[in-house]
């Protein structure tokens, strides 16, 4: 007998149940900011209204405390929370009780300030962190408020943008040449100065800079050439060489004024030659090197942006196509696993060549976040996002992953699709079919370290060598999966794909990695078995990836599966099941 309406009921419950929370959070949050922000209530007019948005764009992400407490620990100093005092109780003969409705309001209202705390600390954060962005337009006047409002928001959450400009109609006029510069530079202002307002009316601060940021330097410096005012590189690569020896240098002596007065810099792709004479840089050259400059201490003037106040972690290209095309899923990728997934990428580019038209400039950004996160951190991701669904930065700044996971099942009725890609430069994924070819030490590791018990390694390893089908590892033993072939009367190795482990390390988790591993487990394997016991907290994920689930009578685990082939070998899933021994102490 399947148990489907228990399990439904259950995540039924669970979504009240955080609509609860959530209904609660707002009444609260609206409270903490007119505390906070406008003590008196001849305050409250257009700017409550305005950054009012702001309140729940943030509820909107749905984060779970997990993630929220996760966002504070990188976006802010971790505040001691105040001891909760205990309790008076007189000195009463034993007879007298204190009413439990007494106990209940203490209660609530410990619970009610620890949540105005926490509240308090998502609006109190100051710059920690360095957000890299390319706007490129052109855009139509709603989507430059909503793009100007979001800026200002992510300000607001303590990212700190340095947007570089850049228009898909400038293109036509580079090509024409040195004479129109003047004429390209003045537009370029132009747009500069209608985001900058926009920016303005939404509450923030910003400053156009068309020059001090880019210098451009030559192996040669070539003889004076009034013909050769103007000139559009194309700087392929990671090299930013042009064909006469140009290198693009970026000084960031202005990043510490824009910092101390809380200004968002908005750079034009403007550059100085050896001759003074300004020049165009492509956008995306401007953002590679900035990327590079950032992360470089010793580049970096008299501003060390490695410094716990101030660290480059994200990639944000705001556009008009959105993120990357898919060709599995209506709309874009939802999560890109550069190192993994970047040849194939190029390669639908070919397959689709629709989408040269749909999505021009979709390959130029991959190039884009791919060097730029070459350049980063580990830990630093990017996202690809359209003009008209920027509010969902804010989503991405506080879960650090997209609104809804990349391995949900394609054909779902419940599976959105989504206009926004994220992506992180990632790691490489490797496919072991024996164990000889396993680090058994960091194998073992990762195992216990992902599940927190002891594993029966000589018995394990024992198992596998009878088995073992495929172990796929990302990265440096960062996550692992373990399929083995099971047969349901117990020879060594059977026809049965099994999932016998997946394990994630615990300080790559929000990385990914996940969803990584379970797209290969889906490439791989069109029919999968697992099982996990009934109170695992990870069977919500499960639910939502399994075509079907069985409660195994007279135990305590639950059998899952997805695939066409598993609801006729039910009978046999069952007997692998209770054959297969426990790997933990």
């Amino acid at each position: 007998m399947l148990h489907f309406p228990v399990y439904k009921f259950n995540q039924f419950s669970s979504k009240f149940n955080q609509f609860s929370s959530r209904f609660a959070l707002i009444s609260s949050l609206h409270r903490c900011y007119l505390r906070q922000y406008h003590p008196s209530k001849k305050a409250l007019g257009t700017v409550v209204e305005t950054d009012r948005d702001l309140i729940f764009e943030v509820l909107s992400t749905v984060p779970s405390r997990k993630e929220a407490q996760s966002f504070l620990k990188r976006f802010t100093i971790p505040y001691t929370r105040p001891p909760i005092p205990k309790p008076k109780v007189a000195k009463v003969p034993s007879t007298d009780k204190r009413s439990s409705s007494e106990l209940t309001e203490s209660d609530t209202n410990q619970q009610e300030l620890r949540k105005e705390q926490f509240i308090d600390s998502l609006f109190s954060t100051n710059f920690d962190h360095v957000a890299l962005i390319k706007i490129q337009g052109p855009f139509t006047p709603f989507n430059l408020k909503s793009v100007a409002k979001s800026l200002v928001h992510l300000q607001k959450l303590g990212l700190m943008s340095i947007v570089v400009l850049d228009n898909d109609n400038w293109k036509e006029m580079l090509k024409e040449g040195p004479a129109r510069f003047n004429e390209l530079k003045k537009w370029m202002l132009e747009d500069a100065t209608k985001l900058s307002e926009a920016i303005e009316v939404s509450g923030g601060k910003s400053t156009p800079i068309s020059d001090g940021v880019f210098t451009l330097t030559n192996s040669h410096v070539p003889e004076k050439n009034t013909n050769n005012h103007y000139q559009y590189f194309k700087l392929p690569g990671r090299t930013l060489a042009t064909d006469a020896g140009a290198k693009i240098n970026v000084s960031l002596r202005w990043l510490k004024w824009c910092y101390n007065l809380g200004q968002i810099p908005l750079i034009l792709p403007i550059a100085l030659d050896g001759l003074l004479i300004q020049r165009t840089i492509p956008a995306n050259s401007g953002m590679i090197e900035l990327s590079r400059t950032i992360s470089n201490p010793s580049n970096a003037d008299s501003l060390n942006l490695k410094t716990p106040e101030l660290e480059p972690m994200k990639i944000i290209v705001i556009n008009s196509e959105g993120g990357i095309p898919s060709e599995e899923r209506k709309g874009a990728h939802v999560f890109i696993n550069i190192q993994q997934e970047y040849d194939y990428l190029k390669q639908s580019y070919k397959v689709n060549p629709e989408w040269n038209y749909t999505h021009p400039t979709g390959l130029e950004n991959l190039e884009l976040v791919k060097s730029c996160l070459e350049n980063l951190p580990p830990t630093s991701s990017a996202i690809m996002v359209p003009a008209y669904s920027s509010a969902a930065l804010v989503s991405n700044l506080i879960t650090d992953k997209p609104r809804f996971s990349s391995s949900l099942p394609l054909t779902a009725s419940t599976t959105p699709s989504t206009p926004i890609t994220v992506l992180r430069y990632g790691a490489p994924v490797l496919f072991h079919h024996s164990l000889s070819t396993i680090n058994i030490p960091s194998f073992q590791s990762l195992i216990e370290a992902s599940f927190g018990r002891k594993l029966k390694i000589d018995d394990y390893l024992s198992r596998l060598e009878n088995c073992l089908d495929m172990i796929i590892v990302v990265g440096d033993y960062q996550g692992a999966v373990v399929v083995t072939m099971e047969d349901a009367e117990g020879n060594k190795k059977g026809d049965l794909p099994y999932l016998d482990k997946i394990a994630v390390a615990p300080n790559s988790q929000g990385m990914g990695i996940a969803d990584i591993l379970w797209k290969q487990l889906q490439t791989n394997y069109p029919n999968l078995l697992w099982r996990s016991r009934d109170d695992n907290i990870v069977n919500t994920w499960y639910f939502e990836r399994s075509d079907g689930n069985f409660r195994i009578p007279g135990t305590h685990w639950v059998m899952f599966w997805y695939g066409s082939d598993a609801i006729n070998k039910l009978h046999e899933y069952a007997k692998v099941f209770k054959r297969i021994p426990a790997s933990f102490f």
